[in-house]
């Protein structure tokens, strides 16, 4: 059957998009269109964008249109990270009235785009002062501090925002990773759980399991009959959690295989051959909701309904790559080390997904690695699809590396077979860290200077993974100590 209610929607969407957009379009017409966009944008950044461009025309063409049109500017814009138009549509908000709290929070988020972290927790520290005790000033105040690395001050706030808003599960995510990363992991794994109620990030496959199975608490899979419970574990959240938590299905495996039960990951993507290789026989992988389970949960959760308290024996290598792809990606990578005898073979993964929250931080400068690819003696590799033009650039400099991402036609299981072909991987904190962890390939993993829970806060090395070396940075954007660091122990490896 066809839903014919969303023809009238798309007409007027047509008609307001057509009235917008004509040459004699007034400010009437473009704020119109921009609210009808922000309404039913829901999480489609590039009707938000849209959206936003509406509303920015709207107010160029009448700044007086709609009295809190300019919230809504700063607002969308902050919503879709555009920071300059957050730093103009502030300044002139901030104008207009000093103690603006929401004006001060958003300019606090584009300032710390540019590392400016003394003005943005000034600015914070004026919105709190402006609105005491109230909870949003508090957490955004919180965030800015643990930006810094000063977490038990960030720790402090966190607590003071669950006292004023116990049920903000937000704040609560935030203090579970303070705790994990301290290692106090019953704690922190218990209000991590806090990320099960961030409905809008659950996927079709999710919302389906919740509507036909209660959300497993760590119950036993024992039935009443002799046909035990059935379990289903799905992935979520980003490649680098599943490679870090999908090692914990065979410890489930052994639970339910005491209890009579049975358990099922639910997984469909890139990395799913990876892991059908290292489940046990009796834990099949399902790509679609072939069966009606008892319980659901999350890989995330494991480690809490498992009652893993403590990183120590969980560091040993659980992945491994196809051994027919791996021959294949042995002869691509000798044929571009013939003739070079003693050359070390090297991984790069320099920079990830621009859309992850955290990606201009974590993510190297491409003009700060010269000085790490012109180390003789070094064929280097680049791990990330779509990069071959800043490789091309590198190579017309005589710097030897070589992109051979377009050979990539299986997912990981073809970036898994070229790790297991190099003597080392160096990568910044996204998906191929932790699959080069858990196949066992040695790897410097170059971490900005808070980091990601994984990697604690001091160490040069951590629990989860034998294999992976930590160079952290010794404060805000500093990279040239990490890359120097790194290049002493590619020279030491001779």
């Amino acid at each position: 059957m066809i839903d014919t209610n969303t023809e009238p929607a798309d007409s007027q969407l047509a008609d307001l998009r057509a009235r917008a957009t004509a040459p004699h379009a007034g400010a009437a017409d473009c704020l119109a269109f921009g609210h009808f966009l922000l309404e039913r944008a829901g999480r489609d950044k590039s009707l938000r964008r849209e959206a936003l461009a509406a509303l920015v025309r709207a107010y160029q063409l009448d700044p007086s249109c709609e009295p809190t049109l300019l919230h809504t500017i700063a607002q969308t814009a902050f919503i879709v990270r555009d920071w300059s138009l957050v730093d103009s549509a502030t300044t002139l908000l901030l104008a207009q009235n000093a103690e603006d709290a929401n004006a001060l929070i958003w300019r606090a988020a584009a300032v710390q785009q540019r590392n400016d972290f003394d003005m943005a927790e000034r600015l914070l520290r004026e919105a709190v002062r402006i609105v005491p005790g109230n909870p949003v000033a508090l957490h955004k105040l919180a965030l800015c501090i643990k930006e810094q690395a000063r977490l038990a001050e960030a720790e402090a706030l966190l607590r003071q925002v669950l006292a004023l808003s116990p049920d903000n599960m937000h704040a609560l995510f935030d203090l579970s990773e303070l705790e994990i990363r301290t290692g106090r992991f019953a704690e922190g794994w218990a209000h991590y759980e806090s990320h099960v109620a961030f409905g809008d990030d659950l996927n079709n496959a999710q919302h389906a399991l919740a509507a036909i199975s209660a959300h497993w608490q760590g119950e036993s899979l024992q039935g009443k009959t002799l046909q035990g419970k059935t379990l289903v574990v799905y992935g979520e959240q980003g490649n680098g959690d599943c490679l870090w938590a999908v090692r914990f299905l065979p410890l489930l495996a052994e639970r339910a295989r005491r209890e009579g039960g049975r358990v099922i990951f639910g997984h469909d993507g890139p990395l799913r051959h990876l892991f059908e290789r290292m489940l046990p026989a009796d834990l099949p992988l399902e790509t679609s909701l072939e069966t009606r389970p008892d319980f659901h949960c999350g890989l995330m959760s494991l480690p809490l309904r498992l009652g893993v308290f403590d990183a120590t024996g969980w560091g040993a290598p659980y992945l491994s790559a196809e051994p027919v792809r791996v021959q294949a990606w042995r002869e691509r990578v000798h044929a571009h080390t013939a003739g070079k005898p003693g050359n070390r073979n090297v991984g790069l993964v320099w920079n990830g997904n621009p859309e992850h929250i955290r990606d201009m931080r974590r993510s190297v400068p491409v003009e700060q690695l010269e000085p790490l690819l012109s180390l003789p003696g070094v064929t280097w590799f680049a791990l990330s699809p779509g990069r071959s033009e800043t490789v091309a650039r590198w190579r017309v400099k005589g710097l030897d590396v070589v992109d051979l991402t377009h050979h990539f036609q299986s997912g990981f299981d073809d970036v898994a077979a070229l790790l297991t072909n190099l003597d080392l991987v160096v990568t910044i904190d996204s998906g191929p860290a932790h699959l080069a962890g858990a196949l066992g390939v040695p790897t410097c993993l170059m971490i900005d200077h808070l980091s990601a829970w994984f990697w604690g806060d001091e160490s040069g090395t951590t629990a989860w993974y034998d294999s992976i070396e930590l160079f952290r940075q010794p404060e805000i954007g500093a990279w040239a100590p990490v890359l120097a660091k790194v290049r002493e122990r590619i020279e030491m490896m001779r």
